[in-house]
């Protein structure tokens, strides 16, 4: 009786063991499942929606604005006056004061040198200033591009993964409803009815945290996203 338990007992955990090993080497890759395009919709999205890339075109815009400031402000140190004296014949008299003679009106400019000799590297410097923002925002896009692909690749492998772990459960719940139904012919032990119980219990573990990290995978891709993935086509 002893050794037609032993047998039964090696032939389930045969089939639990050498079945599904058969199954993953049919399945598909992460490279079969990998989609470009799909790839590329999730980097143009980032780009797009981001809160960090709506900041970094923020700073490149006000660095334009600082560069159309600067060029503007050549004209401060540049001054306009005018005056203007009445042609009545009363007025055609000369103010003792003022020495003024002329009547009607009179303009002046007036030109602070320090201030105009200073305004070419004012607006070099803003000029720079954007050339910073541009390549700080290019050198994030980068950053964020490579970040997308990264989260990506991990949804793929987190959602393939639930694959064989979903296998390894059936295969255990087979095999548990078996050593059950030889437990209760007394065709196995107790000891080997508790085995199947505890692999079971493993697989189901399993197969949850499996589903946890393809749902903390997705999660993670759609922070950079903002969009759901259901939501980019």
């Amino acid at each position: 009786m002893r050794e037609k338990r032993n047998a039964f007992f090696i032939l389930s955990m045969f089939l639990l063991i050498v079945v599904p090993t058969k199954s993953l080497k049919a399945q598909e890759g992460i490279l079969d499942e990998l989609s470009v395009l799909f790839l590329n919709k999730l980097i143009a999205t980032a780009k797009e929606n981001y809160p960090r890339v709506k900041n970094q075109n923020s700073l490149v815009l006000s660095a334009k604005t600082d560069v159309a400031g600067a060029k503007i402000s050549w004209l401060e140190p540049l001054s306009f006056q005018y005056v203007t004296r009445s042609n009545r014949a009363s007025s055609n008299l000369v103010n003792v004061t003022t020495a003024d003679i002329i009547n009607g009106y009179q303009f002046g400019i007036a030109i602070n040198p320090g201030s105009l000799l200073n305004k070419p590297s004012q607006v070099k410097r803003a000029k720079e200033q954007l050339k910073i923002a541009q390549y700080n925002r290019e050198e994030y896009f980068l950053t964020l591009e490579s970040e997308v692909k990264t989260r990506y690749y991990n949804y793929l492998l987190a959602q393939k993964s639930i694959i064989p772990m979903n296998n390894v459960l059936l295969d255990a719940q087979n095999n548990l409803n078996l050593v059950k139904l030889a437990y209760q012919k007394a065709e196995v032990s107790l000891e080997q009815y508790n085995a199947a119980t505890t692999m079971y219990n493993q697989a189901y573990v399993s197969i949850l945290q499996a589903e946890v990290n393809f749902l903390s995978a997705k999660a993670a891709l759609e922070e950079l996203t903002v969009l759901k993935l259901e939501e980019i086509k």
